[in-house]
């Protein structure tokens, strides 16, 4: 069995809420990612960015490396 390797950014983390985006930091306080979404679905589609729910389900389960690619509507 291998080794998991040392998480790069350790837990806890929290989420702290805009009102254009969910925004995960560290432990120490550090921006970790920044999660945005857009409530109206013309603006959202316009944008293409995730829903508010989409948004805290990804802030909330992604454990955060700076290495790791996070859904983007821009790739």
């Amino acid at each position: 069995m291998t080794d998991k390797p040392e998480a790069r950014f350790p837990p806890p983390w929290t989420v702290e809420e805009t009102d254009a985006c969910l925004i995960v930091k560290d432990h120490a306080g550090m921006s970790l990612a920044y999660v945005y979404f857009e409530e109206e679905p013309g603006r959202r589609a316009a944008a293409k960015l995730l829903t508010r729910d989409e948004a805290r389900r990804i802030a909330a389960n992604k454990p955060f490396d700076l290495g790791q690619s996070l859904p983007c509507a821009f790739s």
